[in-house]
């Protein structure tokens, strides 16, 4: 039997395990919308950057225009990469503001409910962390 992998940054992953009876949204939201930027895939071709040109006009002038169109193509990896930096973070945002939620309203349970309030709280913070780390992989 094979392992399988959880991406702890869906909106699915959080369904599973917030209380039934809790009623924050905005950590929903924040994932469908890092959901519907995540699937775009950022990729560098490793012969994007020219080589070093001999001494020539020709060359040079060539090099020139190859450093351009890399240039562009880097640029739009950036356009690409900053809505996801910007869905990850409110990802992040809402993960603690539904982890320190989920805190306070488990102080109010009594046993079962208040480990399944104290366990997504602490999903909410695994979450929080996943994000985190993204951005920084992506900055």
């Amino acid at each position: 039997m094979g392992a399988s992998t959880v991406n702890g940054l869906t909106a699915a992953y959080w369904a599973k395990a917030k209380p039934d009876d809790y009623k924050g949204q905005d950590l929903d939201k924040a994932l469908k919308t890092y959901e519907g930027v995540a699937g775009k895939a950022i990729k560098i071709p490793n012969d994007l950057i020219p080589k070093v040109p001999k001494p020539t006009i020709g060359e040079i002038e060539g090099c020139i225009k190859d450093l351009q169109s890399a240039v562009t193509e880097l640029q739009k990896g950036i356009t690409l990469l900053k809505p996801i930096i910007t869905a990850l973070e409110g990802v992040q945002g809402a993960a603690g503001k539904a982890s320190a939620d989920l805190r306070k309203q488990a102080k109010d349970k009594k046993d079962d409910a208040k480990e399944k309030y104290e366990n997504a709280a602490t999903t909410a913070d695994s979450i929080s962390s996943l994000a985190a780390s993204a951005v920084k992989d992506y900055k």
